[in-house]
This record gives structure tokens, sequence and C-alpha cells, in this order.
């Protein structure tokens, strides 16, 4: 059970893939909420989820009564379908489908686990924990906020293969040079905005000969690609190379051409640029909830997976400083060691296979 955003369904589907590879027999079953974003992700994936109608608990007490009912008519869905599809074990990997189908299978007398994908452990995760078979966990600090029956330190589950693309190839999918080095730029779906207009307004401090050649790929979102674009032929470059693209649809070539990379903070972003061996600088979403991002960040950082700042400390010359400091160490096909602490790129296949291990017990 996943919905929401990516952030959620893009781990689950890694889940569902590792199953499907490593474990043929196992019948895979996909929930969602009724958000067109939820069903276009699974959709381009070539999945049919089940569709429930989940609402935010939010809004008032009318807001809260409906996701209140809304939530118990999932509990019920998802206990009818567990008993009417023999489900053995039921997944929550996030959203707000993803409660009330864990504990709609925990009341058909299925295994449940759920996974927590950040550092500091959302609300619905934190009363689930004590419930569930099994607790899955990308941040080994984590653990202390859930009184989990039993836990698995496997990262967050992630596509086999990325980042190991064919470097020509993916220069060659995005118009950039194999043989330079290329900074990435990805800003997440929430809140890129103010980071982008940071980043511009320190470029002209970039845009020297020391940086000649040095390539940027930025993924600007649909909202931000225009005025990005027309903002920078307004202030031409010299030595900067950037190529501005509204979304990254192959982000396993992005991922394979970067050398060094500035980011959100997100638990599937970090765990792809790091589990690549991409140094990163990370810039937390200010506004995500209990400031996760923020934790995500650290974390990465205490295992020496990159560096951060916050958002309103992004000053033109700190802008300067971290990313002079980033663009020094870039290098065509360079990648830094992977922290174990963090290494996600087994994630999926282990989540998989204590998933089957909960169903034959």
């Amino acid at each position: 059970a996943a919905g929401g955003t990516g952030g959620h369904i893009m781990p689950a589907l890694a889940v569902g893939d590792a199953l499907r590879r490593y474990h043929p027999g196992v019948e895979v079953v996909y929930l969602c909420g009724q958000r067109d974003l939820e069903q276009s992700l699974y959709a381009n994936h070539g999945e049919s989820p089940i569709v429930m109608p989940a609402r935010t608990l939010s809004g008032g007490i009318f807001g809260m009564t409906r996701g209140v009912a809304a939530a118990c008519g999932n509990i019920l869905r998802a206990r009818r379908l567990a008993l009417e599809r023999r489900v053995r074990v039921v997944l929550g990997m996030g959203g707000y489908v993803s409660g009330p189908a864990v504990l709609g299978g925990r009341l058909a007398g299925c295994r449940t686990a759920i996974h927590e994908a950040n550092a500091v452990a959302g609300r619905a995760n934190r009363w689930l924990a004590p419930l569930v078979d099994l607790c899955a966990l990308h941040f080994a600090e984590t653990l202390p906020r859930l009184n989990a029956r039993e836990v698995l330190r496997c990262g967050m589950p992630i596509r086999e293969g990325l980042g190991v693309a064919d470097r020509s190839d993916a220069a060659h999918h995005f118009g950039l040079d194999p043989l330079r080095p290329v900074l990435l730029i990805i800003g997440g779906s929430q809140g890129a905005r103010p980071l982008y207009d940071r980043l511009m307004a320190a470029l002209p401090m970039l845009d020297c000969a020391e940086h000649s050649g040095t390539q940027v790929l930025w993924a600007a979102g649909q909202a931000n690609s225009e005025s990005l674009a027309a903002r920078l032929d307004a202030q031409p470059l010299r030595h900067l190379k950037i190529t501005v693209v509204p979304f990254i649809s192959r982000m396993d070539l992005a991922l394979a051409i970067a050398d060094g990379a500035i980011a959100r903070a997100g638990a599937s972003t970090l765990a792809e640029l790091v589990s690549c061996g991409i140094p990163t600088l990370f810039v937390p979403y200010p506004h995500a909830v209990h400031d996760h991002q923020t934790r995500n960040a650290i974390c990465a950082a205490n295992c020496g997976a990159g560096d951060w700042i916050a958002e309103a400390d992004l000053t033109p010359q700190a802008v300067r400083e971290k990313v002079v400091g980033l663009l020094a160490r870039l290098a065509p096909g360079k990648r830094q060691p992977v922290p174990p602490e963090l290494d996600s790129r087994c994630a999926a296949r282990d989540l998989a296979a204590a998933l089957v291990r909960l169903a034959t017990r």
C-alpha cells in the first residue's frame, strides 16, 4: 500500500519488482489513493492498483471527520480485499492509504509490515510500529522513536541498476559531453522555487574560468522550467553550460551522467544519490513534516555521503562557498564510496526476502 507521492510509490514499486524477480511465485497487488498523480505513477510502471478514497486528517472538524470516515471505510475495504484474495502479508509504504490498509490486513489475520523512509518517523508509523510484525527502516536513527516488535534496517528500496547505465548513452540522451563533468540539480516536487532563486542569484559568482567546461543538468519542474530558462537567457553565461529540463523521466540516465548534485533531502532522492556514490550538497525542504529532511541530510553528512546547508542560510556567498567546494571534486565518471550505513542498493531485495519469510511463518 503506497500513495500520495512518488516518494512512497516508487519504493513500493521497487519492492514489488524485487518480489517478482527473486520470488516468482509471489503475486503482488498495489493499493493507492484516488489522486491522478498516484494512479499515473503506477500506470507509467505498467501497474493497475486498487484505488481507495484516502483523505487527509486535516481541515478543521469537518475535514477531520471526513478523513476518519474515509480511513475507517478503507480499513474495512482492505480487510475484505485481504480475505477475498487470501493475502498473506500487507506492506505499508506510506501515504494516507497505507495505515488503513495495514490495519485492515491485521484484522483479516495477515502478517503486516511497514517501512519508515525518513530519519524522523511519521506519526502514522509511530502508531503502527507496535502493532505490525515487521518494521523496516532506512535510517538507523529512526529506531529509538519506534516501539517495534521486529526491526529490519534495510535502507530505502530503490530500483536495481540505478547509476550503472552507459555514460555515453546518458550524455547523448541529455545532449551533454561525456568527457566533461556534470552537476545535477533536482529540487523535488515541493518548494523548489526558493531554492532555485537562491542558486540563480549565485550563478554570476560561479561562472568563472575555473569552472569552464562544467555542465549543469537542471531539472526545474514543470512550473519553473520556462521562467528559469528565460532568466538564464537574460543572464548569458560564459563558462558554465546549463541545460534546463522540465522533468527527468530517465533518472537512471541522470544518475549515470551526474558527477555531483544539489538536491533536496527527501528519502528517495537521498538514497538514490548516496547509493550511486554521487557527492551531493543537500538543501532540505524547510517545511517538511517534522523537519524530517533536515534530519535526513544531517545523517547523510555524518556518514560522509555529502554536505548540507539550510535553505535560510543559502546566501549567494554561502552558495559560492559550498558549490565551489562541490565543483572542485567533480571528475567525469568518478564516484565516492557508498557508506554502509546508507547503502540502499540491496534494500528492495532484502525487504522482499523479509516479506516472504513473514508469509511462510
